[in-house]
């Protein structure tokens, strides 16, 4: 019914005021847990002025230490800026902590300073995730493989028998076929043409021999980042800059062209109201309205560094006024 979603922005953060920020996003995890969320989804990006968590594998280690059943998602993990045999072994030992509650959606990543970072070809990328992606599942498969003519052995071998669930993520014709070549489930961004990207990923599936698996794509403009609060106006007056932030920090990292593609023009508060899209300001009515109409409510408690007891009193409201019939 609900999921929980952390990427750590915090524009102008002291030390102190972020790790606050950190050790509210492990409690409030276990607060999604005890409410029965569905996941945790925590995400990857580098060299962000407003520390966007770059990584997630290590936040995603700390919330499964404080749950004991919440599924969490690494959604995107950027594989092609990492060297599969050392990932893989991350994700080896993160599904023992998690006893296999730990999943992968995996992402190309399109910001080209990301992958100047760690010394990677930008024009090459899609090569590069081919060969991750296919030395990804050797690794997780807990069997010796060759990786660019090397013996490689990731051990211990898998919590889950064949390693943790991978799903790759994107937005094009190009992402579905590499998912469906993969035999990936396949994690889509919002599309005015969804049947389009279904077709591409089946055929893909089909004609590499896999069964077709996963496959999701959110309808154009459906709630992604909501905050719950009892009067709307005030919320956006409270939330609203949080979430400009975030909506600002991606429409510069795709530029102004693509900006309304990737989730938002706006360029104030009222404008992001305005849209009525991707980031949402609701009471509970509201709240309620989104669960019925997309099946889950995607909370975004610490939005472009929400303060903790404001994100706080918004769960509160969530788990007295929409998770229950009060």
């Amino acid at each position: 019914m609900l999921l929980v979603r952390f990427d750590m922005r915090s524009p102008g953060a002291s030390p102190e005021a972020r790790a606050d920020l950190y050790r509210a996003a492990i409690e409030m995890s276990a607060w999604a847990e005890e409410h029965g969320a569905v996941t945790a989804v925590v995400s990857e990006h580098h060299a962000s002025p407003d520390g966007y968590l770059p990584a997630p594998l290590i936040l995603a280690s700390a919330i499964a230490a404080r749950t004991t059943s919440l599924p969490i998602t690494v959604g995107a993990v950027l594989a092609g800026l990492h060297d599969p045999v050392a990932l893989a072994e991350q994700m080896v030992v993160l599904d023992h902590i998690s006893r296999g509650r730990v999943s992968y959606t995996i992402g190309l990543g399109y910001r080209p300073v990301e992958y100047e970072m760690f010394g990677r070809d930008f024009a090459d990328r899609g090569r590069r995730m081919d060969e991750v992606i296919a030395a990804l599942q050797a690794g997780l498969s807990g069997e010796p493989f060759e990786y660019q003519g090397r013996p490689v052995h990731v051990t211990p071998a898998p919590y889950t028998p064949g390693g943790p669930m991978l799903s790759y993520g994107g937005g094009s014709l190009a992402a579905a076929r590499r998912a469906g070549r993969f035999g990936l489930g396949f994690l889509g961004q919002g599309s005015d043409d969804p049947a389009a990207l279904e077709s591409a990923y089946r055929m893909a599936a089909e004609e590499a021999g896999h069964q077709p698996g996963f496959f999701y794509v959110p309808s154009a403009g459906s709630a992604t980042a909501v905050v719950v609060v009892e009067d709307v106006d005030r919320g956006w007056a409270e939330h609203g800059p949080h979430l400009l932030h975030d909506a600002q920090m991606y429409g510069t990292w795709v530029g102004p062209d693509d900006a309304a593609e990737a989730g938002s023009a706006a360029t104030t508060v009222a404008e992001l109201r305005a849209e009525n899209g991707n980031y949402r300001v609701v009471d509970p009515e509201g709240a309620r309205e989104i669960i019925a109409d997309q099946g889950v409510l995607p909370l975004f408690p610490l939005a472009g560094g929400t303060p903790p007891d404001l994100a706080w009193s918004s769960l509160d409201l969530v788990a007295r006024e929409v998770l229950t019939d009060g």
